[in-house]
C-alpha cells in the first residue's frame, strides 16, 4: 500500500506487493529468486517500470484519499493460501505468493515467465532455502 501511495496510485495490485518484497534485498523472495537463477534487482526494475504505467490520482493532499486491492492481487492471495495448505503451512508466507505468481496473468506473471521462473524452479529453490521446515509462525 506504501508504494501505491507514494506513486499516487489508487490501486494496489500485484506489481506493488511484489516490489515491496524485491525491495528487501537481504528477504526471502529475494533470495529465493537468486536460488532460481533469477536477477531480483533487475526484476524489481522491470517491475517498478510497471508501476509507473499505472494512472495516477492526486487529491488536494497529494496522494489518493482510499486505495483498492485489484482483483488480481485478490486472486494472488487466494492461491497464496492454496499453496499454504498444500503445504501443510499454518501461515502465508513470501514463498506461497511467489508460486502464486507463476499463475498471474499480469505484468507480474509475463516477467517471471520471460525470466523462465517456472513454478518447478521456484520450488527447487523454495526447497533449497527452507527445507523441510513448515510455516508454523507469523515470523
Amino acid at each position: 500500500q506504501g508504494l501505491a501511495l507514494q506513486k499516487q496510485n489508487q490501486q494496489v495490485d500485484v506489481e506493488h506487493v511484489m516490489a515491496s518484497l524485491l525491495e528487501q534485498p537481504n528477504g526471502l523472495a529475494t533470495s529465493i529468486l537468486k536460488r532460481a537463477e533469477a536477477d531480483p534487482a533487475g526484476m524489481l526494475q522491470r517491475i517498478l517500470r510497471e508501476v509507473d504505467k499505472y494512472p495516477k490520482v492526486s487529491t488536494p493532499t497529494g496522494a489518493p484519499d482510499q486505495v483498492y486491492v485489484t482483483v488480481r492481487l485478490t486472486k494472488l492471495f487466494a492461491d497464496a493460501e492454496q499453496e499454504a495448505k498444500k503445504r501443510k503451512d499454518d501461515f502465508l508466507s513470501v514463498e506461497h505468493l511467489l508460486l502464486a505468481t507463476t499463475q498471474d496473468q499480469g505484468a507480474t506473471g509475463r516477467l517471471f515467465k520471460e525470466d523462465g521462473l517456472t513454478r518447478e524452479r521456484l520450488e527447487n529453490a523454495i526447497q533449497n532455502v527452507r527445507g523441510s521446515q513448515r510455516v508454523t509462525t507469523q515470523n
